[in-house]
């Protein structure tokens, strides 16, 4: 009997084993991508992630200017990045690929500006992206001015045409260039007969909200007619020009660029169709910009790692793992590589007007700088004042997961083309702007994995709750 007992253990042992064998041999598989933290965090690839990223972030797209023939690497990349997941390519469109016409303006050459006596003799080089930079160029072709220069007290002082400063160089101090927008700095020299325009760029000041000069794009609207320069510098510089101007030097500018009104770029469009016959008429579209601001016509890049490789590595991840997951979505997802925005969001602004599905039946989250290095929470931001529903169920779900946010209004992103159209939209961003914004220290050092992960691990969370 105690020999029959023991056999029957042993073979209930053996029994029990096999079973934590097979358990060990079969991958864990969620009803939906996710169900708690600890799932979420299983199923999002980290190193992917930092890998999209530093790809993206390579010199050999120099910071993937829209127009540029590296812009459409960095496109083609996420073409192709798209198709090995096994993302649907919308009707209509080759090779994901949604293509529209826009304006761009490319800086051919190092722009120069230097002080000179009245008998050209150089006195003081400064250098470009360091010292200075364009904000307004225009529709010509090329500038080459060298004239004399104004200090600006106040522009109610050139309010209207003004001898003193006639075929002068204006120079408007921080006080002047942080309260009033280009086009109305440029409307107030133009009317006082200025040949062009400089502000002082406070980037000592403890409200800066960068520490440097900002590489931008010329935006679109700025080049559309005769346009007169503006340039930006730092305060030191600043100081230099003025003390120059009661020398009596001239300062030359030059700068040798190519404008094209009707350049072909593209949008990169997948789809993640939805498997229920009614709800997957239902769109929730991820979104997040690739190009960023290029070169500095100096040997060095911007490589927007933050702004936006990391929001593009986030898109690519969430649609590979809800592609990857073995029960479709029933709503459709839509992933959407947007051209363009830092040029004046014209990518997504030209999806929103010729949308590939329909937007009355669409929500809409964009990623934008997410995974920074500092420890600064995440944003939930709308374009508008107040909250939208999609904003409080973020907020809701971040609490949930317990990541650490707050609110804010903030406009200058993709999402704001598609509230525009009456679509809730909400942008996810992680306002960094002193890590190196827009100049060749936006790095990959620069980029937390773990933080990317929280983004992720959020708007899963969200088309776990709302898509199944």
């Amino acid at each position: 009997m105690k020999r029959y007992q023991k056999l029957c253990i042993i073979l209930v042992l053996i029994f029990m084993a096999g079973l934590c064998l097979s358990a060990c041999n079969t991958p864990k598989v969620s009803s939906k991508i996710v169900v708690s933290n600890n799932a979420s965090e299983e199923i999002i690839d980290e190193e992917n992630l930092l890998s999209i990223v530093k790809e993206l972030s390579l010199e050999k797209y120099n910071g993937r200017l829209v127009g540029t023939k590296e812009n459409e690497m960095a496109a083609q990349y996420v073409a192709d990045r798209f198709k090995e997941i096994g993302l649907e390519n919308p009707k209509g469109l080759d090779n994901f690929m949604q293509d529209y016409l826009t304006q761009v303006l490319i800086i051919n050459d190092e722009p120069i500006m230097q002080l000179e006596d009245k008998d050209g003799n150089i006195i003081k080089s400064f250098k470009y992206f360091e010292n200075f930079l364009f904000r307004s160029l225009s529709s010509s072709s090329y500038i080459d001015i060298k004239a004399p220069l104004h200090k600006v007290d106040s522009l109610e002082d050139i309010s209207g045409s003004d001898s003193i400063m006639k075929d002068k160089i204006a120079l408007f101090p921080a006080s002047i260039n942080n309260e009033s927008t280009i086009s109305d700095l440029i409307a107030s020299f133009r009317n006082a007969g200025s040949l062009a325009g400089i502000g002082e760029f406070d980037i000592k000041s403890p409200k800066r909200k960068s520490s440097s000069l900002l590489a931008t794009p010329m935006r679109g609207r700025w080049i559309m007619g005769q346009y007169d320069p503006y340039l930006v510098v730092d305060n030191d510089t600043f100081k230099e020009i003025c003390d120059a101007a009661d020398k009596g030097l001239m300062l030359h500018i030059k700068c040798n660029f190519s404008v094209d009104f009707q350049k072909q770029v593209s949008n990169v469009i997948g789809i993640i169709p939805g498997s229920d016959p009614v709800l997957k008429n239902e769109y929730i579209i991820i979104g997040a910009h690739f190009d960023h601001v290029g070169d500095n016509k100096n040997g060095t890049y911007n490589p927007g790692a933050l702004d936006n490789a990391s929001g593009t590595a986030g898109l690519i991840e969430i649609a590979r793992i809800i592609k990857n997951s073995e029960i479709p979505p029933q709503k459709s997802i839509i992933f959407a590589a947007f051209n363009g925005e830092e040029a004046g969001m014209t990518g997504s602004l030209h999806y929103a007007e010729n949308p590939i599905y329909p937007l009355d039946k669409s929500v809409m989250i964009c990623m934008d700088m997410i995974g920074c290095s500092a420890e600064i929470p995440i944003t939930i931001a709308t374009a508008k004042y107040g909250t939208n529903e999609l904003q409080n169920e973020l907020c809701k779900y971040a609490e949930e997961l317990k990541i650490k946010y707050t609110t804010n209004v903030l406009t200058a992103s993709d999402h704001s083309s598609f509230l525009r159209k009456g679509v809730e939209s909400v942008l996810l961003i992680n306002e960094d702007w002193l890590n190196g914004y827009h100049s060749p220290d936006d790095t990959l050092e620069d980029v937390n994995k773990l933080d990317m992960e929280q983004i992720v691990k959020l708007i899963l969370h969200y088309i776990d709750k709302n898509a199944y």
